[in-house]
C-alpha cells in the first residue's frame, strides 16, 4: 500500500479544528489534528472538511441502529403513468426542498458502475437511492426540539453541472430589470437559458401530455372515471395526477442561481475505488476539484460544504483485506465522514438470483425525463425503471445513504444553523445590529447623499455587499450567509426560523436593489409562514401571505422578467392554502384565478389550473341545510371551461372527465342545463355535451385552440386565458378582469357573479 505523503497547508487551506465527535487529538500549537500534522502537499488545500459537528453526533450511532431495526430499509417503487408514491401536493412540496449533494467520482469508480449497466457512472448508480432515506430521520430545530420524518431525502447531481452553470451564467449579464415606477434598473442576474426561452415549461407540458395519453391508453375500459379520479376513493378537492406531476416537475427544476442556495451543494461525495493504484492521491485531486482551484465552482457558491469520502470495493475482483486496511487509513485521516461501500461489479439481469428492481428516480428535471421518453422502446406508462441490481448491492447503498445523512449531513447542517443563528442572525436582530444596518445605508451624520445618488443612478446603496455589475452577493457576505441560514432551516423543516430570517432579509435586498433576491425572499417567507403549524387567521393571510406573494410576483415579473419564479410562487401558495379552512381555500381560488389573469402559464398549465379551481370550488359544499358558502355553481362553470379547453387541445378523454364532473355538480344541486346562469354558459355546455359524449373531436373549426398557444412575450406574458368560442378573449393590462370579444365567452367577472351562488340548494 502506498503511504500517504506529507501535506503542508497552502494559503487557501480550508482546515478547521477537529470536532468533538472525531477521535483525533490536536497537536499543541498547530491547530491541526495529530493524524494530519505530519502531512505535506504543496499547493493543495487541507483534506479535512470545515465542519463543526453537532454535539449529538457522537451519541447517534446506537439510536440509528435502533431506527434501522424498527424501520425496514426496503422501498418499493410504484410509479404508474403518474408518480403516485406521495400522498399529495403538500407532501410533494415538503420533499422537494431537499439538500443537494455533488458527486465527485474517479474514473475507475465510474467504470465499476458502467460495468453494472449504469451508463452515467457512479452518480447514476447512487441517484435513485438518495431520493428517499429509508426509515425515519430525526431532525433537531434551532431550539433543540427533535422531530422524526419519514420522507426525507437528498438530490444527487454531478459536479460537472456546477462548471456548466458557471460557463453558461457568467457573461450573460444584461440590463433588463427595470422598475418602471422609480425608473431604476438592476444588472440582470445569471440565469439559465431554460428560464429565458421557456424551454422548461415546454418540456413539462410535453411530459405531462405523454403521461396523460399513457394513462388513458392503459385504462380504456373506464377512462372517464380514471381521469376524473373522483369516483375511486379520492377526497373532494384533491388534484388530478397530471396537476401533481406538473407541480413535481416545476419543483424539480433547480437551476443554479446565486439568489437561492437550495440549488447549491450542502455536501459532496468524493469516491474512489479499490481498483485505483494511488487512491489517496486520487482523493486529493478530487478534493481540489471540489474547490475553486480549477474554476469548476461558480463564484457565488460557497465552497465550505461537507466532504464525504467513499471507498468503493469490488466484491468480484478485489481483496477485501487490502480494502479494509485502506479504509482504516482513510478513517484516521478524515474522521467519521467515510464509508466502505462493498458492491459487485458484474451486471445484474432479471434472471439472476437476488435480482431486484432498481428504484426509479422521481425528481428528474423535465428535460432529462423528456430525453428518456424519446429513446426507442421506452414505455412511459410502465412503473419499472428497467434496471436491475443485486439485493446485496441495494442494501449496501441504502445503508450508505442512511449513515451519510444521519451521521454527517444532518449534524453538519444543524451545526451550521446554530452557528449562523448565534453569530450572525442574532446580532442583526438586536439594537446594535439595527443601528449598524442603518449606518451602513446612510453616509455621514444622517446625510442621505449616498442613498439619493444610488437611487438616481439605479445602483445599490454605498457600502453595500451587493455587486450590481455581477448581480450577486459574495458568499462571505452577511446577506449571503443569512440566506444560507434561511435555506438550511427550510430544508431542515424549521419553518419558524426560516420565516424570521427571510423576513429580515427583505429590507436589505430592497435597499441594495437586489430584486431577484428580494423576490425569492418574499416567496419563501410566504411559503415558510404557511408551513408553520399554527392557526391561519384572516389577518395573517392578509398582512403576511398576500403581501409577500404580491411583492414576489411584482419583483419576479416586472423587475426581473422571471415568470418561472412567479409560477412556482403561485403554485406553492395555492397548494399550501388549500386545507387551511374555508377562508384559506377561498384565497387559494383567488390566487389560482390571478395566475390565469397574469397570462404567464403554459397551455397545459392553463387547463390544469382551471381544473384546480374547479376542484377547489367543488370542495366548498357549504354549511347547513341552506348550504351557505357553497360554490357548486362555480364548480360547474370551471369544470365546463376545463372541458372546453381540453377539447380545443385535442384531448377528448380529459374533456369528457371534466364534463362528467360538471354534470355531477349539477345533479348535486338538483339543477338542469336550463337552470345555469348566464346564456353564454348554457350555450357552451350545450355545444360541448354532444362532442365529448362520443369522445370525438370534429375535424372542422372546433380543432382551433381556444387558448393562446403562442410563446410568452419578452415580459413572460401570454395573451388570453379563458374560453371563447369564436374570438380570443381580450385582456386589458392593468385591469382586474378579462373581457370577452364575443357573447359566447366567459370572464372572471361572470365567475364571481352573485347569481352563481344562490342560497337555495336548487
Amino acid at each position: 500500500m502506498t503511504p500517504l505523503p506529507a501535506v503542508t497547508d497552502g494559503p487557501d487551506s480550508l482546515l478547521s479544528p477537529a470536532t468533538p465527535d472525531l477521535p483525533i487529538s490536536k497537536t499543541a500549537g498547530t491547530g491541526k489534528p495529530e493524524a494530519l500534522s505530519h502531512l505535506t502537499l504543496s499547493s493543495t488545500p487541507s483534506l479535512h472538511s470545515p465542519i463543526t459537528s453537532s454535539p449529538r453526533s457522537a451519541s447517534r450511532h446506537s439510536q440509528i441502529k435502533q431506527e434501522q431495526q424498527r424501520h425496514p430499509t426496503s422501498r418499493s417503487s410504484s410509479p404508474a403513468s403518474f408518480d403516485s408514491h406521495n400522498d399529495g401536493p403538500r407532501q410533494t412540496i415538503l420533499a422537494s426542498f431537499a439538500p443537494r449533494v455533488a458527486c465527485f467520482a474517479s474514473d475507475d469508480t465510474d467504470d465499476i458502475a458502467k460495468e453494472k449497466g449504469y451508463s452515467e457512472g457512479f452518480y447514476s448508480l447512487l441517484r435513485p437511492f438518495t431520493e428517499h432515506v429509508p426509515g425515519k430521520v430525526v431532525i433537531r430545530d434551532s431550539i433543540g426540539a427533535s422531530k422524526a420524518w419519514d420522507d426525507f431525502g437528498l438530490r444527487l447531481f454531478q459536479y460537472q453541472t456546477l462548471s456548466q452553470s458557471a460557463a453558461s451564467s457568467v457573461g450573460q449579464l444584461h440590463s433588463n430589470q427595470i422598475d418602471s415606477d422609480e425608473n431604476q434598473s438592476e444588472q440582470s442576474l445569471p440565469t439559465n437559458s431554460a428560464f429565458a426561452e421557456n424551454a422548461t415549461e415546454s418540456s413539462i407540458d410535453a411530459i405531462v401530455t405523454r403521461r396523460m395519453h399513457a394513462a388513458s391508453n392503459n385504462e380504456q375500459t373506464s377512462t372517464t372515471q380514471d381521469m376524473s379520479n373522483r369516483t375511486d376513493g379520492r377526497t373532494s378537492g384533491a388534484p388530478t395526477p397530471a396537476y401533481v406531476h406538473y407541480l413535481r416537475k416545476i419543483l424539480s427544476e433547480t437551476v443554479q442561481v446565486p439568489y437561492e442556495t437550495f440549488s447549491h451543494p450542502v455536501a459532496c461525495i468524493i469516491a474512489v475505488s479499490s481498483r485505483s493504484s494511488a487512491p489517496l492521491e486520487k482523493i486529493r485531486q478530487l478534493y481540489s476539484s471540489s474547490g475553486r482551484a480549477n474554476g469548476a465552482i461558480p463564484p457565488w457558491v460557497a465552497v465550505d460544504y461537507l466532504r464525504y469520502y467513499v471507498l468503493v470495493h469490488d466484491e468480484d475482483h478485489d481483496d477485501i483485506v487490502k480494502s479494509t486496511a485502506l479504509f482504516d487509513l482513510m478513517k484516521r485521516h478524515f474522521g467519521l465522514h467515510c464509508f466502505l461501500l462493498r458492491i459487485r461489479s458484474i451486471r445484474c439481469t432479471e434472471t439472476d438470483d437476488e435480482a431486484i428492481e432498481s428504484p426509479r428516480c422521481h425528481w428528474k428535471p423535465a428535460d432529462e425525463e423528456l430525453a428518456e421518453t424519446d429513446e426507442p422502446n421506452h414505455d412511459i406508462s410502465s412503473s419499472p425503471s428497467g434496471q436491475y441490481i443485486f439485493e446485496s448491492d441495494a442494501t449496501a447503498i441504502r445503508s450508505f445513504v442512511r449513515e451519510m445523512v444521519t451521521q454527517s449531513i444532518l449534524p453538519f447542517m444543524e451545526s451550521r444553523v446554530v452557528t449562523w443563528n448565534d453569530q450572525v442572525a442574532s446580532k442583526r436582530r438586536g439594537i446594535g445590529g439595527r443601528f449598524m444596518s442603518i449606518s451602513k445605508r446612510w453616509t455621514g451624520f444622517g446625510s442621505t447623499r449616498g442613498a439619493s445618488t444610488a437611487t438616481a443612478t439605479g445602483q445599490s446603496a454605498p457600502n453595500s455587499n451587493f455587486d450590481p455589475s455581477r448581480g450577486y452577493y459574495s458568499p462571505e457576505s452577511t446577506e449571503a450567509i443569512m440566506r444560507q441560514l434561511a435555506d438550511y432551516s427550510f430544508m431542515l423543516r424549521d419553518y419558524k426560523l426560516a420565516y424570521s430570517t427571510y423576513d429580515s432579509l427583505r429590507t436589505d435586498f430592497v435597499n441594495d436593489k437586489a430584486w431577484a433576491y428580494h423576490a425569492s425572499a418574499n416567496e419563501l417567507a410566504g411559503v415558510s409562514f404557511l408551513l408553520i403549524p399554527q392557526v391561519l387567521s384572516i389577518r395573517s393571510r392578509s398582512e403576511v401571505v398576500d403581501q409577500r406573494v404580491e411583492a414576489a410576483l411584482y419583483s419576479y415579473l416586472t423587475r426581473c422578467s422571471l415568470p418561472f419564479g412567479a409560477i412556482r410562487s403561485l403554485l406553492l401558495t395555492i397548494e399550501l392554502l388549500i386545507g387551511r379552512g374555508p377562508g384559506a381555500a377561498e384565497d387559494a381560488a383567488k390566487w389560482a384565478m390571478k395566475s390565469l389573469e397574469l397570462g404567464i402559464l403554459s397551455p397545459i398549465l392553463q387547463v390544469l389550473m382551471t381544473e384546480r379551481i374547479a376542484d377547489i370550488r367543488q370542495s366548498q359544499k357549504g354549511a347547513g341545510s341552506m348550504r351557505l358558502g357553497s360554490r357548486q355553481r362555480q364548480a360547474v362553470l370551471w369544470n365546463t371551461l376545463a372541458s372546453a379547453l381540453w377539447m380545443k387541445l385535442g384531448e377528448p378523454v380529459q374533456a369528457s372527465a371534466r364534463l362528467h364532473m360538471a354534470r355531477a355538480a349539477m345533479n348535486d344541486l338538483g339543477s338542469q342545463t336550463s337552470d345555469l346562469p348566464f346564456p353564454t354558459m348554457r350555450l357552451l355546455y350545450s355545444r360541448l355535451e354532444p362532442n365529448v359524449s362520443n369522445l370525438d373531436v370534429d375535424e372542422g373549426e372546433d380543432n382551433e385552440p381556444l387558448i393562446d398557444l403562442e410563446p410568452a412575450s419578452a415580459t413572460g406574458q401570454r395573451n388570453g386565458i379563458l374560453v371563447d368560442l369564436n374570438d380570443p378573449p381580450v385582456y386589458e393590462e392593468g385591469s382586474e378582469s378579462l373581457q370577452s370579444a364575443d357573447a359566447a365567452g366567459f370572464s372572471a367577472v361572470e365567475a364571481n357573479h352573485p347569481d352563481f351562488e344562490r342560497a337555495s340548494p336548487g
